[in-house]
């Protein structure tokens, strides 16, 4: 089972669990992204790690780009690679079916 540094964090009312991937995720088709989105998030639950998965990467252009529900956009927007990797926090096993 791999596992992944995450931060786990409190933006407003809301537990966010951020994990940082690899750029190659971003070349990824949106359904395969979903597809790993919902296996993090399926791996947090079972870990007793409230909140919304959300994976970030490099972009090509050295920009963090993220996948999150739209409610995130902008917290998301107001931090870059840097902060994620001073907020790594906890670790994360991907459960993989």
């Amino acid at each position: 089972m791999p596992t992944f540094q995450v931060a786990h964090l409190r933006h407003g009312d809301q537990d966010v669990v951020i994990v940082p991937v690899d750029r190659a995720f971003g070349k990824r088709s949106t359904t395969e992204q979903a597809r790993i989105q919902e296996a993090f998030q399926r791996s947090a639950s079972a870990a007793n790690l409230p909140g919304v998965v959300v994976l970030v990467w490099e972009d090509s252009a050295g920009k963090m780009a993220h996948r999150a529900p739209p409610s995130l956009n902008d917290f998301l927007k107001s931090i870059d690679m840097v902060y994620v990797a001073t907020a790594l926090n906890r670790t994360l096993s991907l459960e993989t079916r």
